[in-house]
């Protein structure tokens, strides 16, 4: 007995050798079996209690997931839609449109306004949509309001997100080549990679709760309704940006404003009125059809009532007075006007001769390398090779800038002829004597004229500053109600507290089946404490034998 190992009693040791068999309701005994019998049976005698423990594992593993949300809470993200409500410049270039940002001719472009259908700016440009994130519009949004937490410009720029929106038609195409890619088209994956995506004149802004400088680890959070009123002042800031921004309403120069008329002699007063008057009907000309039909609330005129009264002051002060003066040779310094004149005809030749100059190199050009402005142009189509006929792009802008230069030749031409005639008329002036009376009365009529055109650009000016402040004018982009709700915290975690509630099954299921088996191993363990134990009996019987 001495040489036997003492083992601990609360341990179950297996031997190497030794194997735990696994029996159903087996009538003879086996040390080191165990009977699923005896374990149902204990499970069944168990029932009611763990019914208890089923039912706090099953509410432990749908609460846990509560309690988590109320400690990591999840923060507020609102969105608005932006849609872009200007009109862009669009150039005219064989029957297409395109956009005057991308015109790259040598002539005058015709300018065609067209709402905007993409992500142009209001001068034809790409729209810098980082501008909303910008450190100038995020100020102006937080000046406006009053916060209970303060937020840095850093920490609210991080929070802002933008999604732009893909056209129909761009969208359709990506879908379809990325359709094509995955049934590994080596040809329709280059068309993926090169193809130029158009987007819709909308997008999508989206502000995050939960404000945090990059050296804080503390998130200020602001409530909901400033939330959405500080996203709100964002688009608003973003918009009042465009329009300061684009709105290029400022009149030209008043060039008859600055006239000197006793330094100046009438011929060359005339001219500038006549420059001055140009430049103010080709800006109210040139403005877009929605800012022309504007109706003043103060007078109920338009931009094109105005146009009207400059050309008719044009033609009824203006022209008339300048034919008056040129006709009648009215001057009130003929040799100073002669060398003026003289001068400004040696200007005119030598532009003339420098546009001459490059007539001949541009038709040189044409003799020389385009001989048959043509090109065969082979495209595959459904399979098949088609061929077309195409004019070079260099050829049709030689013949453009051709074009525009015999044009002006012409009006040189006409600069010319007017010149020659006024230097005519003066140079039979010399000697004689001019009439004062016709020159007072030409300088009178030439104030006059003055007081007539100041007063058509001062209510011009009027008219557009009230237009510039109206409010179909101010909006670029209209924004709708910044949105966004968190869901219900049951809503937001029944997929958590399902998975809760199947683990909560399990485990209980687990702690059941275990707390069954647990007396098959200690009935193991005792018959194995019972077997070790010495026969107290036979050794004693030994010891009398021994001695008798």
């Amino acid at each position: 007995m001495d040489q036997n190992e003492r083992r601990p009693e609360n341990k179950v040791t297996i031997d190497r050798d030794a194997q735990i068999n696994v029996v159903v309701n087996r009538s003879g005994e086996d040390d080191n079996a165990i009977d699923l019998g005896r374990v149902f049976h204990n499970m069944k005698v168990k029932r009611r209690v763990f019914a208890w423990v089923l039912v706090l594992c099953l509410v432990l593993g749908i609460c846990a997931p509560l309690l988590l949300y109320q400690f990591n809470k999840p923060m507020l993200t609102v969105s608005s839609v932006v849609t872009l409500k200007y009109e862009v410049p669009m150039v005219d270039v064989d029957d297409d449109l395109i956009p005057l940002a991308d015109y790259t001719g040598s002539d005058e472009p015709v300018i065609v306004w067209q709402p905007v259908e993409d992500l142009t700016a209001p001068d034809g440009s790409e729209l810098d949509l980082n501008a909303i994130a910008s450190s100038y519009v995020l100020q102006q949004a937080l000046n406006a309001l009053d916060l209970s937490q303060s937020i840095t410009l850093s920490a609210l720029r991080r929070n802002i997100s933008i999604e732009k929106v893909l056209s129909e038609k761009s969208r359709q195409a990506q879908e379809l080549t990325s359709k094509m890619a995955e049934d590994k088209s080596s040809e329709a994956y280059e068309q993926l990679q090169a193809m130029e995506l158009e987007y819709d004149n909308r997008f999508v802004v989206r502000l995050s709760n939960g404000f945090r400088d990059e050296d804080s680890k503390v998130k200020v959070e602001i409530t909901d309704a400033e939330l959405n009123a500080l996203l709100d002042r964002i688009l608003s800031a973003y918009n009042d940006y465009l329009v300061e921004t684009y709105a290029n309403m400022k009149l030209p120069n008043n060039l008859v404003a600055e006239i000197k008329t006793d330094e100046l002699d009438l011929l060359e007063s005339l001219d500038i009125f006549r420059t001055a008057s140009d430049e103010l009907y080709n800006y109210c000309d040139s403005q877009r059809d929605s800012v022309k039909a504007y109706r003043s609330s103060r007078d109920g005129r338009n931009l094109e009532n105005w146009m009207t009264a400059v050309r008719t002051n044009r033609e009824v002060s203006i022209d008339n007075l300048y034919s008056y003066v040129y006709t009648n040779s009215i001057v009130k310094n003929p040799s100073e006007m002669l060398t003026t004149y003289e001068n400004r005809q040696r200007e005119n030749e030598r532009s003339k001769q420098e546009v001459n100059d490059k007539i001949e190199a541009d038709v040189k050009t044409k003799t020389e390398n385009y001989k048959k402005p043509t090109v065969i142009v082979s495209m595959q189509e459904s399979g098949s090779i088609k061929s077309t006929q195409k004019t070079p792009d260099s050829f049709n802008e030689l013949i453009l800038r051709l074009a525009k230069n015999y044009g002006k030749i012409v009006e040189l031409e006409i600069t010319a002829d007017d010149l020659s005639s006024k230097i005519a008329s003066l140079k039979k002036l010399s000697g004689s004597s001019i009439s004062q009376e016709n020159v007072d009365k030409a300088s009178s009529e030439l104030e006059n004229a003055k007081v007539a055109f100041n007063s058509l650009y001062d209510g011009i000016l009027e008219h557009m500053e009230e237009v510039t402040e109206s409010a179909f004018y101010r909006i670029y982009a209209s924004h709708t109600v910044p949105q966004g709700k968190l869901d219900n915290y049951l809503v937001a975690n029944l997929k958590k507290m399902l998975i809760g509630a199947a683990v909560g099954i399990v485990v209980a299921c687990g702690l059941w089946f275990l707390a069954a088996l647990a007396p098959e191993f200690r009935r193991n363990r005792k018959d194995d404490e019972d077997e070790k134990k010495p026969d107290r009996k036979g050794i004693a019987d030994g010891k009398e034998a021994a001695e008798a």
